[in-house]
């Protein structure tokens, strides 16, 4: 006999989804990778196209922000477990994309605007990083 979400710990769920992704491998094979998505949305608010349509709207967040985070700023590497530490990292791996973000439209050459030439400028102007971190500094 099927569990209720109610039994299984999640009263709040409304639906289940499962939702099959197919990639085309070389040599004209298929993957298939089968995820399940739970909402708390009825059917009345969230039909099949609007939970397909959240999660690639999901992705699109994990593809952005956090794969800058997790690549630039070697968030997963990180191994640092004090929660306050933690979240002093956070935002300040935040606030260096955001600067980043802001610096490199300012640019005026592609080439110019890179990460790693955004790095090597700062790393040069340590002291205006330090005044822009206290407060005293409205744009690096």
């Amino acid at each position: 006999m099927p569990m209720t979400p109610e039994q299984m710990g999640f009263p709040q769920v409304a639906q289940l989804a499962r939702l099959d992704r197919i990639r085309q491998l070389k040599g004209g094979k298929e993957e298939v990778e089968t995820v399940w998505i739970i909402s708390s949305l009825g059917p009345e608010k969230a039909d099949a196209a609007r939970l397909l349509e959240l999660a690639r709207q999901y992705w699109s967040i994990e593809k952005g922000t956090h794969q800058r985070l997790d690549v630039s700023a070697g968030e997963d590497r990180c191994r640092v477990r004090h929660p306050v530490a933690t979240t002093v990292l956070g935002i300040l791996r935040r606030a260096v994309q955001g600067e980043y973000r802001a610096w490199a439209r300012r640019q005026r050459r592609a080439r110019d605007s890179t990460c790693p030439a955004f790095l090597e400028k700062m790393s040069r102007r340590v002291d205006s990083v330090l005044r822009y971190l206290l407060g005293d500094v409205s744009r690096l």
